[in-house]
């Protein structure tokens, strides 16, 4: 899983990790930072911090949990893509694709993954929301 990456203009593509479980943000920090061409620029772990680092990092992927404490993700999301309007949002959830897919893609997100997903759909997920490709997960 180390091939190369990069984002649409040749550089590494910066990765924003937000997530209120502290093995969760070290387990996405792993396999991202695989991946030769990605790079973890920063992490959160509530809405607040989500929303202060996206605007102070300006990462090009924010990794997005929904269920944090204080300011949820869904609560975040929409102050993030005004702070960070080039970022690409990916939710990552352990809420059902089927119930909150659509809520937030309607909020901003490019994309939402379940939480489970295997790393290299998370890894496929990262650069095809940089590159701006069109993506079928499966």
């Amino acid at each position: 899983m180390n091939k190369s990456a990069s984002s649409a203009n040749g550089r590494e593509i910066r990765v924003l990790i937000c997530d209120d479980v502290d093995a969760m943000r070290m387990l996405l920090r792993a396999v991202v930072e695989q991946r030769t061409g990605l790079r973890v620029t920063g992490e959160a772990s509530d809405g607040n911090q989500a929303v202060a680092e996206a605007k102070r990092l300006q990462p090009d992927v924010i990794l997005l949990d929904l269920s944090m404490p204080g300011r949820t993700g869904f609560d975040a999301l929409p102050e993030i893509r005004q702070v960070a309007p080039e970022a690409k949002v990916i939710v990552l959830s352990g809420f059902a694709a089927s119930t909150t897919e659509a809520a937030v893609l309607e909020l901003g997100a490019a994309l939402f993954i379940e939480k489970g997903a295997h790393p290299h759909v998370i890894v496929s997920a990262i650069e095809g929301v940089a590159a701006k490709r069109p993506l079928v997960l499966l």
